[in-house]
């Protein structure tokens, strides 16, 4: 108990994405293949209208080993980034991450069904690095640094996982690190309270983004 109520105290917003991970599972469980039908991210869907499936696909799995691999990057890396740059600032980064990977898929794998938490975790990954780049360490020297490249290479790996939904999260995550890390750190003119409005600048950005892409049929329409 003490481990968790510590988890609760350094880390809420971890602590809470992990819980709606594990009752959206459950409740995908409880309803056979329905939630994962009405929720998954699936471009021609999206263009009917259904806009909520850019968010509620980075919280359905298709197994117990996706949902509990995903469930434990995000354990190790969100109580990190959390700790150490403020709830705030993280949310922004996994949220902004989410639909940075839900751009990608829109904008190249438009008619293929995808969902996860990968996107949005690999995206805290990219966000990671470049915390620790930015404070002098190598990312290799990261004890999930093999757990971060085996994710990144499952979809060269293993069919149907999604690459760019991978590929799309951890640029989505570096970028939102840039805005909320590196560049106020970096700038003698650019305030804490800057870099979270650019970060939320992002994230809404990203959102409209992809559903403008989702609604026009993504690359493969000719965007």
């Amino acid at each position: 108990m003490s481990e968790l109520n510590r988890m609760l105290r350094v880390a809420p917003v971890t602590s809470l994405l992990m819980l709606l991970n594990a009752l959206a599972f459950l409740a995908q469980q409880s309803t056979g293949d329905t939630l994962t039908r009405l929720g998954l991210l699936y471009g021609p869907a999206v263009a009917e209208g259904q806009w909520w499936r850019l968010l509620s696909s980075g919280f359905l799995h298709d197994g117990i080993l996706h949902v509990g691999f995903n469930m434990y990057l995000l354990y190790m890396l969100g109580r990190e980034l959390e700790r150490g740059f403020c709830s705030l600032r993280f949310s922004l980064m996994y949220f902004g991450s989410l639909f940075g990977a839900a751009l990608a898929v829109m904008l190249f794998d438009w008619p293929d069904a995808t969902l996860g938490a990968s996107g949005a975790v690999l995206g805290l990954a990219g966000a990671f690095a470049l915390a620790l780049h930015e404070r002098g360490i190598p990312p290799q020297r990261s004890p999930l640094f093999g757990l971060v490249i085996l994710n990144l290479a499952l979809p060269l790996l293993l069919p149907g996982i999604s690459f760019w939904g991978h590929f799309g999260g951890v640029i989505a995550g570096a970028l939102m690190a840039y805005l909320l890390i590196w560049i106020p750190m970096r700038s003698r003119t650019t305030s804490a309270a800057t870099g979270v409005s650019m970060g939320t600048g992002a994230v809404v950005m990203m959102a409209a983004l992809s559903w403008m892409v989702g609604l026009s049929g993504g690359l493969a329409a000719g965007l």
